[in-house]
């Protein structure tokens, strides 16, 4: 069999396909911003924040930005790790693409890359330190790079394609007597990567199972197209057969097909859907059981994409529509894309070979919070929980106080190196120019020491001021071009009042911190009105109420996000005010 290159039957997904459309990109000038100022490569991929609003501030958005096929040519090779912001604090360019580049259940990192001309899956711990690689096992030529999945035992899944010579001519009239065609081979690996379980389409599908506008006819041909693996249950697997329109689930243990959802051996009833999907990735068990997977939409009649959920019942074999998230205006990745559930139940779509956007966050109710456009390709998107402790800082937040508008304050954060080597404190990025580190740099912390930097809060007009100041500790080299940050609040207030000097705190008492449910404030001080806000870790205020005269206020917080909150209580009419942190569980 011919030695086809490791990316054929990547860019045979577009042989299959139908002509790439053109999304318009709508003029959301009012909202949108790009993100600028941040002493970022010059071949850093542009990315645009076209919404982001009501986001519940629970980790960064994973995407390997990329070119191919033509799309966006100028585009070079990033990992990239970034809030919902556009601002990273991870990047890592690379000489060539990457894919898939997600967290792991371990809390590790894994990308797909060609690492000394053999593609495979690439382990990173949170120090970014390579700590394993993952391929194909069995004599099989190359490791595939659509799906890798680990699990909480450290067993892994990983995939092929195994092209053989087939007859045929034997199979479909006209037939190529001597055709090249794929299967597919999923592998569960144990911890010492020893295969423990395989899994091959040859043994369970017919090629002829091929959705009718796979040519069997060709040369060469790619009738399954595997492009994602689910665990289902403790003995169920979930498998994606792009080139198939179907969903497939298997026994674990003996590999034999249990039920299929879709294309031309479909065994269930669809309700409230009469679209259906077409040629589909990244089948996934949502936490409410029900079966989510990427609509690419090739063959609709209306070419868009979609995040589907389905709610199956595998007694009856009917599949109900729950919810189908879709872009306003719609997307259409014609190849790749995935839809993740968060912690807090948000969809992330990942939009794929899109030209326009590439992520979009819905909430439960399909509500749009966030879409965002990259100009790369990207394969899968996600949000993850992250922090690295590459170096660390003292403190979470700054809290400046109160200050007369045109004075200023300085405090100081204590920089950690947990590194081995010497780093670089080489930038920082401010959403709020009022924030600062005002000192030269780059500035250099020898291996497992650490320094001192002032942050200043230096306000030019009243107002209540709240940011996220990311610090930036970059490598610029032949060999690497790569960032790692760290993130801080900061927050502070600027009044007109010259004798601010003179304020005094609010003496309250908070419980409990952490909180689950309810959040209690206890006032020791009579009081007449007092102003309380809440703010999120990224300084969108989520809460305000006007408290008169009462010892005990309750605010609720059992439906908000988990994460990071900024408490602020203020009696002007005694000068007083608080600013205090809550961690909401």
């Amino acid at each position: 069999i011919p030695n086809l290159p490791a990316n054929y039957f990547f860019e045979n997904e577009f042989r299959n396909a139908t002509t790439l459309k053109k999304v318009n990109k709508n003029d959301k000038s009012n909202n949108s911003f790009q993100v600028k100022n941040n002493n970022l490569p010059e071949d850093f991929p542009e990315i645009t924040i076209n919404l982001s609003e009501n986001l519940p501030h629970e980790g960064y958005y994973f995407i390997a930005a990329f070119s191919s096929w033509g799309l966006y040519p100028d585009a070079t090779p990033y990992l990239i790790i970034m809030d919902e912001f556009g601002t990273p604090v991870f990047y890592r360019k690379n000489s060539g693409p990457v894919y898939d580049f997600k967290k792991l259940v371990n809390g590790n990192l894994v990308y797909y890359a060609n690492f000394n001309s053999l593609y495979k899956w690439v382990i990173e711990d949170e120090l970014f330190n390579v700590v394993d690689y993952y391929s194909i096992e069995g004599g099989y030529s190359w490791t595939d790079w659509h799906e890798f999945l680990l699990l909480p035992n450290g067993h892994a899944f990983v995939m092929a394609y195994d092209p053989q010579l087939v007859d045929m001519s034997q199979i479909v009239p006209g037939g190529y007597p001597n055709a090249i065609v794929s299967g597919w081979i999923v592998q569960e690996l144990d911890v010492d990567h020893n295969v423990v379980f395989q899994w091959r389409s040859w043994d369970h599908y017919l090629l002829t199972d091929a959705h009718e506008y796979v040519d069997l006819t060709d040369s060469i041909i790619d009738p399954i197209h595997g492009n994602a693996i689910e665990v289902y249950s403790d003995d169920e697997l979930l498998l994606s057969p792009r080139n198939l329109n179907e969903i497939t689930k298997i026994d674990w243990n003996t590999g034999n097909i249990i039920w299929r959802l879709g294309g031309e051996n479909n065994m269930f009833q669809f309700i409230n859907d009469t679209l259906g999907f077409s040629m589909q990735h990244d089948c996934r068990r949502l936490e409410n059981g029900n079966l989510s997977l990427f609509d690419n939409g090739t063959y609709h009649p209306e070419a868009f994409s979609s995040v589907v959920e389905y709610e199956l019942d595998e007694i009856n074999h009917t599949a109900t529509l729950i919810n189908r998230y879709r872009n306003n205006p719609d997307a259409f990745g014609i190849v790749m894309g995935n839809g993740q559930e968060t912690e807090t139940g948000n969809i992330i779509a990942g939009w794929g070979s899109s030209e326009y956007p590439a992520i979009t966050e819905f909430n439960t109710n399909g509500e749009i919070l966030a879409e965002i456009n990259i100009e790369s390709i990207n394969y899968r998107a996600y949000r993850f929980p992250w922090e690295s402790s590459y170096f660390s800082l003292d403190v979470d937040s700054i809290h400046f106080g109160y200050i007369y508008y045109e004075n200023e304050v300085t405090k100081s954060i204590k920089i950690q190196n947990n590194m081995d080597f010497n780093i670089s404190i080489s930038s920082f990025h401010s959403v709020e120019d009022v924030f600062s580190i005002p000192i030269e740099l780059p500035i250099v912390i020898v291996a497992g020491n650490s320094k001192y930097i002032p942050v200043k809060f230096d306000p030019a007009t009243p107002g209540n001021y709240q940011g996220i100041l990311t610090i930036n500790s970059d490598i610029n080299s032949e060999q690497v071009v790569q960032r790692v940050a760290q993130q801080i609040y900061v927050a502070g207030y600027a009044s007109e009042n010259q004798s601010i000097s003179d304020h005094q705190p609010l003496n309250i008492n908070l419980y409990p911190n952490p909180v689950v449910e309810d959040l209690v404030i206890e006032f020791y001080d009579n009081h007449s009105t007092v102003d309380v806000k809440i703010v999120d870790s990224q300084s969108r205020l989520v809460y305000t109420s006007e408290v008169k005269g009462e010892l005990n206020h309750t605010i609720h917080l059992k439906n908000y996000a988990t994460g990071i909150y900024y408490l602020q209580v203020e009696e002007k009419s005694e000068n007083k005010i608080g600013i205090y942190k809550i961690v909401k569980q």
